[in-house]
């Protein structure tokens, strides 16, 4: 008779993403990720959630 291991935990794979505070470009990518997400369209959410980590952000009152 073979052991078996313990389960296996996998990752959320459409984690929250963490958008930074007073930046348009954020703020529109959680509401497009929210709104692909609701719909089922988990490949959009995903590109939404990528591209949020991706983009360089630009807040409002600052040069950075």
């Amino acid at each position: 008779m073979t052991g078996m291991s313990g389960p296996v935990h996998l990752s959320d794979p459409f984690p929250e993403p963490k958008p930074v505070e007073g930046c348009d470009v954020c703020a529109e990518l959680v509401r497009q990720r929210t709104e692909h997400l609701k719909h089922w369209r988990y490949a959009l959410a995903a590109m939404c959630a990528v591209e949020l980590g991706d983009h360089v952000h630009k807040v409002k009152g600052t040069s950075s």
